[in-house]
């Protein structure tokens, strides 16, 4: 599938292939004669390759057209630390090329064959359904699983090291109520032009200013993704398999941060619940296989963060002042109102 409105080409694919540490690809013809597929349909560039002598995509390139060069970098040390100490089935990396004048950020990586088992967020019918919810709560409690030696500090990751233990994340901030509350801040800082959400924004600030101290300070560390939904996992069909060991792919975890995984479920379980009336299904699966309840501590300030991107994405998902924009900023003023009593 072609993108009209790509910035890049086979020739940059080749270009980044060349430069990869490696790639364990048993195929002695130069990478110029592989077969390079678009399949962007996203807003980062996505191409399959194939080699010479493969009948199937062997490797993927993804060029950083939508996302940062630091978000790259957090998807980079996810997939590392996700790959080192968990089972989930994240694809193995075979290098970067992140500072490159001529093309943008770029990953080299693994293929993994599947469907996704979802479109994205308006698909709703595939992101509500329970067995997909389910899977997601199974990936979030396996996220939570690193050693205390796998991460240090919260937020966005800005860098990986390789220590004696093995791979190490690094955040951006030393304790996490700091950046709970940084992150919220810059989330709400630029309120859209809708006059309800307008309204209630000021009393989200104070209110998250003086409940801090019920955010936790240094909480065990997650990989979390913040705009993670059933569209993250594959399965030979796009259906959702039983069991975890059936998913054959976790993908995209670019701009991962480091972060509780009770903020991670409450974040998904807001996502996945924003156009739907009928909650119950969506978070009997979603908590399911995780350690704690939906009603945790922090919970009402959990959910505030996680509404912030619904605040500051408003004018750019929605035409401002189309009927949808007016009744979509409505609803999130109207759950804000409710939460903050």
């Amino acid at each position: 599938m072609e993108n009209e409105n790509s910035t890049t080409d086979p020739s940059d694919v080749v270009h980044v292939l060349r430069q990869l540490d490696s790639i364990p690809v048993r195929d002695d013809s130069p990478p110029g004669a592989w077969t390079i597929e678009s399949v962007s349909t996203g807003f980062n560039e996505v191409y399959l390759v194939t080699p010479r002598h493969s009948t199937e995509p062997k490797l993927v390139v993804k060029f950083a057209t939508y996302s940062t060069r630091a978000h790259f970098r957090a998807g980079i040390a996810a997939y590392r630390l996700l790959g080192a100490y968990t089972d989930l089935p994240v694809p193995t990396l075979y290098g970067a090329v992140l500072d490159d004048e001529t093309t943008p950020p770029a990953i080299g990586m693994e293929f993994l064959p599947g469907e996704e088992l979802a479109a994205g967020f308006l698909d709703t019918a595939r992101v509500t359904d329970p067995d997909a919810v389910r899977l997601l709560g199974e990936v979030i409690g396996a996220s939570a699983t690193l050693p205390d030696h796998a991460a240090a500090g919260y937020g966005y990751i800005r860098s990986h090291e390789r220590r004696h233990e093995g791979p190490c994340a690094v955040g951006e901030y030393d304790d996490c109520r700091s950046w709970f509350l940084d992150y919220a801040a810059q989330l709400y800082s630029n309120p859209p032009s809708h006059e309800a959400v307008q309204s209630v924004v000021p009393d989200v600030r104070r209110y998250l200013r003086a409940n801090a101290n019920r955010l936790p300070e240094t909480p065990a560390q997650s990989v979390v993704i913040t705009d993670f939904s059933p569209q993250n996992l594959l399965s030979p069909d796009g259906t959702p398999p039983e069991q975890l060991n059936g998913v054959t792919g976790v993908i995209d975890l670019e701009r991962a941060k480091l972060a509780p995984a009770e903020f991670a479920a409450v974040n998904v379980e807001y996502l996945l619940t924003r156009f739907t009336s009928d909650t119950s299904a969506v978070k009997e699966a979603l908590y399911d296989p995780l350690p704690f309840s939906a009603e945790m501590p922090g919970r009402d300030l959990y959910r505030l963060i996680a509404m912030g991107r619904s605040v500051g994405g408003l004018p750019f998902w929605y035409e401002p002042g189309s009927e949808t924009y007016q009744e979509r900023g409505t609803a999130i003023a109207a759950e804000i109102t409710d939460i903050l009593g």
